[in-house]
């Protein structure tokens, strides 16, 4: 590409013209053995970009197209921590047994399932067999509830964000967490102040205009411009968030609430009106615009323990592992409830030897997994008799080899993120990107 600066006419002999597509040629050729430099250009600028989203090519200094697989132990590495970390994961290292126990607890599903169904007057299964849970009448609400209701609604005050941020501080002082990006101690007084301000700018998405006071030192616009540069980034915030999360555990309704071991995953639609790498488009939420996607994590106290940006509307799937594995908190929850949008056979099973399990929320067409790669016998002797006919019913197996590389992919050398490695593909075309809800495993 270098070589072509500067050159009024290239010829087709001077260029590679095996990455030109059908849709460039004829703005790349205009005329036979002649090349349109600026069209040649942007051609393969376009094709190497598609590149990077295939992960047909990486770049190793970068930290969204370097290739996933780097991370990854392998060799005599493996070798080495492999007994340890199955050990520590509680899995067998022959994946043939570790099937056969799956098999078996799919196949207890299969009939305790089938057992329940006569019983059951919510549910109905169409001729589809897709099956639906019909919804139960709303109660009428008792007169003391309401009477309750108005109560609390009477005690609790009506404050301004900024106030009720502060006084969380007093009690948790998690502004303690916002420190200099030198890592050095801050000298600045109520820094506090500062932080808080420009957290309420930036989550309102109001700028620093309405939170600037020039008679008060620590919201002066110089002041939370400097706090802004050096104190609010990705870590302090993270680090914030762990010490509210941790306060939240201790207070005794939160307790009420749950354990912490059961968490929710699910996604927020945003349209990015600027242009920036971070958004993707997607006519069904943004029109002809682009958005991203706010992955959020709760657990059953009412925290929210961590949150993905996605870029576009990736399926959530590929990221609710990140979440959970790149958690900071003292909230560990050991089941993640999520919607279809999020599930995953992938994601799910990559989650099974880290630890996790996922459920779904919404009723969805009943699965049948088959064992190795015959069209035998389902998992566990498959469902009983009486189990509801679909047209396709068994839609998938499980292979010892998947398994095996499922376990080998759990743990890292480096810092990594699973979003890459589950990125599905077509199908006998590997270079070609899945599009949203397609199933890539058979």
């Amino acid at each position: 590409m270098g070589g072509l600066w500067g050159r009024k006419k290239v010829s087709a002999a001077d260029v590679a013209l095996g990455v030109v597509p059908a849709a460039w040629r004829r703005l790349v050729l205009p005329e036979p053995g002649e090349v349109d430099r600026r069209a040649y250009t942007l051609c393969v600028m376009e094709e190497l970009h598609q590149a990077f989203r295939r992960r047909d090519v990486f770049c190793p200094a970068s930290s969204r197209w370097a290739d996933p697989r780097a991370c990854l132990l392998d060799g005599e590495r493996w070798a080495a921590m492999r007994p340890e970390l199955l050990d520590g994961l509680g899995l067998d290292p022959d994946p043939t047994r570790h099937l056969e126990a799956l098999g078996a607890k799919l196949g207890d599903a299969y009939r305790g399932v089938a057992a329940g169904l006569g019983d059951n007057a919510l549910l109905s299964i169409d001729d589809q067999g897709r099956p639906h849970l019909s919804p139960d009448e709303a109660l009428p609400m008792p007169a003391s509830l309401a009477a309750l209701k108005t109560i609390v609604a009477s005690m609790l005050p009506r404050v301004d964000l900024p106030d009720l941020l502060i006084e969380v501080d007093g009690w948790t002082e998690f502004t303690s967490a916002f420190t200099h990006v030198s890592s050095g101690e801050s000298r600045m007084g109520d820094l506090g102040l500062s932080v808080i301000a420009v957290l309420v700018a930036e989550a309102c998405n109001v700028g620093l205009v309405p939170v600037l006071n020039a008679g008060v030192v620590a919201l002066t616009r110089q002041r939370l411009s400097h706090v802004d540069q050096n104190y609010v980034r990705s870590e302090t915030i993270t680090a914030a968030n762990a010490m509210l999360v941790e306060a939240q555990t201790g207070i005794e309704l939160a307790q009420t609430w749950g354990g912490g071991q059961l968490a929710s995953a699910d996604g927020l639609r945003f349209v990015v009106p600027v242009r920036t790498t971070n958004a993707g488009p997607n006519p069904c939420y943004f029109g002809v615009g682009r958005g991203v996607t706010w992955l959020n994590y709760l657990s059953d106290q009412v925290a929210g323990f961590a949150a993905v940006l996605v870029p576009g509307t990736d399926r959530d799937s590929l990221f609710i592992l990140d979440g959970l594995l790149d958690n900071e908190t003292a909230v560990h929850p050991a089941q993640v409830t999520t919607d279809t949008a999020s599930y995953s056979d992938q994601a799910f099973a990559l989650g099974h030897p880290a630890g996790r399990s996922g459920r779904d929320r919404r009723p969805s067409p009943l699965l049948g997994w088959r064992g190795g790669r015959s069209r035998g016998p389902l998992l566990g002797s498959g469902p009983p008799l009486g189990w509801p006919k679909r047209r396709s019913l068994l839609t998938g197996r499980l292979s010892s080899t998947k398994t095996l590389e499922i376990s080998k992919d759990a743990p890292s050398a480096d810092p990594l993120t699973v979003s890459p490695l589950l990125r599905p593909t077509i199908p006998g075309r590997p270079s070609i990107p899945a599009p949203l809800g397609f199933r890539s495993w058979t």
